[in-house]
C-alpha cells in the first residue's frame, strides 16, 4: 500500500492498494474546508431555481434558502461532486487507466469533518513484453499456379451456365428439380421442395447426390441413408432414414463458350485480360492468406513471451462480443436466438463456458498488442481515421453512428492494432505490401490510399448481375452458392 498527498490538490490525501485481478483500491480523505467550498458552489447552482417569496431567482441569501429547502442536500451533493472530481485527479496523478466503472463507498458526510470514501476499480494491467520481434516470421505468399487460374475460370463459367431441360435419365453433373421426404422411425420429415440438386455431387447426406444419377422426371425412388453428425436438427443426428426422391425435371448445364464475349460478360475486355485479372485476384488472395498466417504466428510468439494478468471484466466483455456476433449471424439466417438454443440443446451459460478459453485469449491478445503499440509508438492520424470511417460499412448503413466517440474510438483501436501487426511482420509501409503482392504475381495496387487500379482492369471481375442471365440461371446460382 502506498499513501500520498495529491500534488494537484493539497487538500486531498489518498492511499492506493493493488489487489489480484488488476483491481486498485483507493482510500481518499478530503479536507473539510474543500467540502465547505463545494457546498457554496452547490448552493449557487440551486439558488438560481429557488422560489422564495420576496426574492428574485438567484438573489436569496443562503440562510433563507436553507430554511426553505433544508441544508443536508447541499452537503451530500457537494460530497458527491468532490468524489467525482478527486477520483479523476487521483487517476491522472497515479497514471491509472480504469477499464470499468468504480465501486464507490462514501462515508457519512458531516459539516466540519473530512469527506472519506473508498473507490475500487479495475485498471489496465501492466504487460511485461518479451522479445516480441524475434518471431522469425515473414510474409511469403505462394503465386497462383496455372491450373488454379484454369479452375477459377472454369468456376466462373459454371456460375454463368444455363439450365436446359432434357428428356433422359440424369447424368453426373445434371441438375434435378426434386422433392425429397424422409422417414426416421415414426417421424416424417419434409427434406426439400422444388430444390435444385446436382446429380453425383457430394452433399451433406452421403449418398444422396449419387442416388440422383440415372433418375428421370416423374420417377420415384426410395433409398436408405444416414443423417450426418452435424444435422441442423439434433434429434436426427446420425440416425438412418428412408428417403423418398421425386424429380420433376432433369436439366443439363450449358456452359458459355470460353471466348472474348464471355470475358466481356464478366467485366473485362478479352480472354487475355480475363486471365490476367484472375491471376491478379488470386495473387492478392494469396498475399492476404500469407499475411494472416504470418500475423497469427507473430502474435502467438508475442503472447507466449509476454506476461499479463487478464482482468475478469475484459474476459466478460469478450464473451459479450462473441454472443452478440452469434446473435447477428443467427438473425441473418432467419432464425431466432431462442430457436437456435433449442436446436443446439444448450443454454447461453453453457455457450459462454465453452467459449471462455477463446474470450480469455482474445482479451490477452488485446492487452499485449496494445502494449506493443505503445512500445513502438504507433498512433492513428485523423486522416487515417477519417479514411477508414468513410469506407466502413457502418457509414453506408448509419452515417450518424460515426459521430459517436465510442464508435470512432473502437475504429481507431482497430486501425492501430492492424498497423501494429503489420509492423511486426514487416508490412509497415505501402512499399513493403506492394513488394509482397508482386512476389505473389499480383499487380501494383496501393491499398493504403494511393492510385486506384486502371479502369479497364477492375479488381472485382465477377459482377453480381449480367444481362445474359437466362431462365433457370438464378436457381443454378443459388445451388452453387451452397458449395
Amino acid at each position: 500500500m502506498q499513501e500520498s498527498q495529491s500534488a494537484v490538490a493539497p487538500s486531498v490525501r489518498h492511499t492506493l492498494k493493488r489487489e489480484p485481478g488488476s483491481r486498485v483500491v483507493l482510500e481518499v480523505e478530503i479536507a473539510p474546508d474543500r467540502l465547505a467550498r463545494a457546498t457554496d458552489s452547490v448552493f449557487a447552482r440551486h439558488v438560481q431555481h429557488a422560489k422564495i417569496p420576496g426574492f428574485r431567482p438567484g438573489k436569496a441569501p443562503r440562510g433563507m434558502y436553507e430554511r426553505t429547502y433544508g441544508r443536508d442536500h447541499l452537503w451530500e451533493e457537494a460530497a458527491e461532486d468532490l468524489v467525482e472530481d478527486t477520483y479523476r485527479e487521483i487517476l491522472d496523478e497515479e497514471k491509472l487507466e480504469p477499464i470499468d466503472r468504480p465501486d464507490v463507498k462514501l462515508d457519512e458526510v458531516a459539516e466540519g469533518k473530512p469527506v472519506r470514501y473508498t473507490a475500487t476499480v479495475v485498471v489496465r494491467p501492466e504487460v511485461t513484453l518479451g522479445d516480441y520481434r524475434a518471431h522469425g516470421v515473414t510474409v511469403e505468399p505462394v503465386p497462383p499456379a496455372e491450373d488454379e487460374i484454369d479452375r477459377t475460370i472454369a468456376a466462373m463459367r459454371e456460375s454463368h451456365a444455363q439450365l436446359r431441360p432434357v428428356e433422359r435419365p440424369a447424368q453426373k453433373g445434371d441438375v434435378l428439380t426434386v422433392d425429397i421426404d424422409a422417414k426416421v422411425g415414426e417421424r416424417n420429415v419434409t427434406f426439400a421442395r422444388n430444390a435444385h440438386v446436382e446429380a453425383g455431387k457430394e452433399l451433406g447426406i452421403t449418398g444422396l447426390g449419387e442416388a440422383l444419377v440415372g433418375m428421370s422426371a416423374g420417377e420415384d425412388k426410395k433409398i436408405e441413408l444416414t443423417f450426418p453428425s452435424d444435422a441442423s436438427e439434433r434429434e436426427l443426428t446420425g440416425k438412418p432414414g428412408t428417403f423418398s426422391i421425386r424429380p420433376s425435371q432433369v436439366a443439363e448445364k450449358v456452359l458459355p463458350p470460353l471466348d472474348d464475349d464471355f470475358a466481356k460478360t464478366v467485366g473485362v475486355a478479352d480472354l487475355a485480360a480475363l486471365r490476367r485479372s484472375v491471376k491478379n485476384e488470386l495473387a492478392h488472395a494469396a498475399f492476404h492468406e500469407a499475411r494472416d498466417d504470418a500475423a497469427d504466428k507473430a502474435m502467438e510468439h508475442a503472447l507466449a513471451t509476454s506476461q499479463v494478468e487478464v482482468p475478469e471484466v475484459l474476459v466478460r466483455d469478450e464473451l459479450d462480443h462473441l454472443v452478440a456476433d452469434l446473435k447477428a449471424r443467427i438473425k441473418e439466417e432467419g432464425l431466432t436466438y431462442e430457436k437456435f438454443l433449442l436446436q443446439t440443446r444448450k443454454t447461453e451459460e453453457e455457450l459462454r463456458t465453452e467459449w471462455l478459453p477463446i474470450a480469455e485469449r482474445r482479451a490477452r491478445s488485446l492487452l499485449v498488442i496494445d502494449a506493443i503499440a505503445r512500445q513502438e509508438g504507433i498512433t492513428v492520424s485523423g486522416n487515417e481515421l477519417a479514411a477508414q470511417a468513410a469506407m466502413s460499412p457502418l457509414a453506408q448503413v448509419d452515417p450518424q453512428a460515426l459521430r459517436s466517440p465510442q464508435v470512432l474510438s473502437s475504429l481507431a483501436r482497430s486501425i492501430r492494432n492492424r498497423k501494429t501487426v503489420d509492423k511486426l511482420i514487416g508490412l509497415e509501409s505501402p512499399d513493403a505490401e506492394r513488394e509482397a503482392i508482386k512476389r505473389a504475381g499480383g499487380e501494383d495496387v496501393d491499398f493504403h490510399g494511393g492510385e486506384a487500379p486502371p479502369p479497364d482492369e477492375p479488381k472485382i471481375i465477377i459482377p453480381e448481375k449480367t444481362d445474359a442471365t437466362p431462365e433457370g440461371r438464378e436457381a443454378l446460382r443459388a445451388m452453387l452458392e451452397k458449395k
